[in-house]
């Protein structure tokens, strides 16, 4: 018996899924998910923080309200959209601080040749 489909003998090593664009693409993705998460974190700490210490009132008015659960999801909802936002901001912006290492050189100056000197 005789397989006829052509899947189960594709080669893992020229699949487009493991190609090094594929690769990349993931660890790119990882890494907006892994800082919009502590991002996310820290605004349900501040969240919870501002609720528990009744700052400004805030806890007071959204129980005494009939929308509390409302309330409290949109204030959550934009915490972590801030918190989340400034955080993968953070992570992105820092991606090139390896250029600013003085020992670096760049793709520029190792294939700068003597005509380009003039």
């Amino acid at each position: 018996m005789t397989d006829q489909n052509p899947d189960l003998h594709r080669d893992p090593h020229n699949d487009a899924r493991n190609s090094q664009a594929a690769r990349e693409a993931r660890s790119i993705v990882k890494f907006m998910i892994e800082h919009t998460a502590y991002g996310g974190f820290g605004a349900l700490v501040f969240g919870a923080l501002v609720l528990y210490f009744d700052i400004g009132g805030i806890y007071s008015l959204a129980t005494s309200s009939r929308d509390a659960p409302i309330f409290i999801f949109l204030l959550f909802f934009g915490l972590f959209v801030t918190f989340g936002s400034i955080s993968l901001g953070i992570g992105i912006m820092t991606l090139g601080g390896f250029s600013d290492d003085d020992r670096y050189r760049d793709e520029r100056t190792r294939n700068r040749n003597s005509d380009d000197r003039k």
